[in-house]
């Protein structure tokens, strides 16, 4: 699954500002790092906001089954149920994402990062960290309960980034050449930093110690560009791209699987009338050994009473018998009840 870069998630948080005094109505979590915040939005109805930490947020319409609701959802759903979002933004150019919830016992924040691993935190109006979706001890931060939360930075905010800046970090980069210095060192990733190339008129594969005054100049004006570009309905470019990546293998192992799912039921169910019915046999077989003597004499007497008469007359004269219930002359079978 595609991650987000910084860039991307500037341009969702513009368009995320629909969701802000939206009302939580409910908080799903299909996986330990899926998040799906249901929101009532006034005058603008229901809006659905899905939240992959360390790959991906966007606005949705599809409301997926889900399971039972982990800990942490629990925990989540009683302590931002009925809130309402206040404010969304962009931790400065980092892959952070930080809603801030009004309630009436005060304010609480839901942090999602989505630098890889990526993690989903609920802090306090102070900042320090109520929970977390995991706890993690990193060289230069900590994610544990009541410490304040830091959320990992970058030297330069990338939408702050002033022309001396710009070229402080391509003369100190050891990058192979400028797309990748501008991917990994600013954080735009590998589409926008050729994008950018592209509009600057720069070879992407040029040094980035190399550019002269002019093209530096040149990154900078179109990086502003870039940076303050509207886009449009960007949710659904992100979504699609998801489901676009989703493998054909994936689905036809998924079709598999269910071919084999169903095999493993019906064998389940054959098993099972089996098994009822070893039982069934068991206790006919403990009523026959309890009951020896007495079904030994009936076949004895009617092997006697068949020296004399027929199976015919015999079915004839037994009828009403208090155990044999049944004697079928064609079959030359008899049914008793014990």
């Amino acid at each position: 699954m595609k991650t987000l870069s910084s860039l991307d998630i500037h341009y969702l948080i513009n368009e995320l500002q629909i969701l802000i005094d939206g009302k939580i109505d409910q908080i799903y979590m299909p996986d330990k790092k899926e998040l799906l915040l249901q929101f009532h939005i006034p005058s603008k109805g229901k809006k659905l906001l899905r939240i992959i930490a360390g790959n991906c947020l966007y606005l949705t319409e599809k409301k997926e089954s889900h399971e039972e609701p982990s800990d942490f959802c629990m925990f989540l759903r009683k302590h931002l149920g009925n809130a309402r979002l206040r404010e969304i933004n962009q931790k400065e150019s980092e892959r952070v994402v930080e809603l801030v919830f009004e309630k009436k016992e005060g304010i609480e924040k839901l942090v999602i990062e989505f630098i890889p691993p990526g993690n989903i935190l609920l802090l306090d109006k102070e900042d320090k960290i109520i929970s977390a979706a995991e706890f993690h001890k990193f060289k230069d931060r900590a994610v544990m309960s009541k410490m304040l939360y830091i959320y990992p930075k970058m030297p330069y905010n990338l939408f702050e980034l002033k022309l001396k800046d710009l070229k402080e970090i391509l003369k100190k980069s050891d990058k192979e050449n400028i797309v990748k210095c501008l991917a990994v060192e600013l954080g735009l990733g590998g589409i926008y930093s050729e994008e950018l190339c592209k509009l600057a008129n720069i070879d992407k594969n040029e040094k980035p110690a190399d550019l002269d005054e002019k093209e530096i100049k040149s990154l900078s004006e179109n990086l502003f560009i870039l940076v303050n570009k509207k886009i449009d309905n960007f949710s659904k470019t992100i979504e699609n791209s998801i489901t676009d990546e989703t493998p054909k293998t994936e689905l036809r192992y998924e079709k598999q699987l269910k071919k084999l799912r169903d095999v493993i039921e019906k064998q389940e169910s054959k098993l099972n009338e089996i098994s009822s019915k070893i039982d069934e046999n068991n206790k006919k077989a403990e009523l026959i050994y309890q009951n020896y003597n007495l079904i030994k004499d009936i076949i004895t007497g009617i092997n006697k009473a068949l020296e004399k008469h027929s199976w015919k007359e015999i079915e004839e004269k037994l009828k009403g018998h208090k155990i044999i219930k049944e004697i079928n002359a064609k079959d030359k079978t008899v049914s008793i009840e014990l």
